[in-house]
């Protein structure tokens, strides 16, 4: 009698869903049900990714980060920004200059150039006490040296990572990212 389904060979046996690190975890830290301090990360096999590191400009001081407290920023591997919006990036000084983070961040060359001048405007017009102040220009600068370019279609690996990006269109110099992890 014929077997129906899947081949064997594709099917998943139970005993490797119960591995850790063997399923995708994705976890919105911000932007989930928002518009607002985009911020999603992605573990895999040991692997850690964040991919955007936004604010919420409605809220100030820590209220406008995402929720970095549900996650060890010492353990990130790799951090992606796809474009320089507040929401996707305005939260990368803080979480560059104030927090554990010691992995590697990619974005592509123009939206480098646009981010310093974006988030240095930003600190300039903001209306905040000094308590709610995130960062300022130092930071700003100090993040720079620390933000590595990628090109569009270029391949990277960072530890065991492999990455690429495609211009969106949205704005100058967006980036969707493909992500690779053991083939997943």
């Amino acid at each position: 009698m014929a077997s129906t389904g899947p081949p064997q060979s594709l099917k998943r046996s139970d005993s490797s869903l119960t591995r850790v690190g063997d399923q995708p975890i994705i976890t919105p830290l911000g932007a989930g049900n928002e518009v607002g301090r985009s911020c999603v990360y992605m573990s895999y096999k040991g692997k850690t990714i964040l991919i955007d590191c936004g604010i919420h400009r409605a809220y100030s001081g820590m209220a406008a980060l995402p929720n970095f407290n549900e996650i060890d920023p010492s353990t990130i591997d790799v951090l992606l920004v796809t474009h320089f919006h507040l929401d996707h990036a305005a939260s990368l000084p803080y979480f560059l200059e104030k927090t554990t983070f010691n992995g590697q961040v990619f974005m592509t060359h123009a939206m480098k150039a646009i981010y310093k001048l974006l988030l240095s405007d930003y600190v300039k017009v903001s209306i905040v006490s000094v308590e709610d102040m995130l960062y300022d220009e130092q930071d700003i600068l100090r993040s720079m040296d620390k933000i590595e370019v990628i090109d569009f279609h270029q391949t990277l690996e960072v530890n065991g990572i492999q990455f690429w990006c495609y211009t969106t269109g949205h704005v100058l110099s967006a980036a969707m990212f493909m992500v690779d992890i053991a083939g997943v």
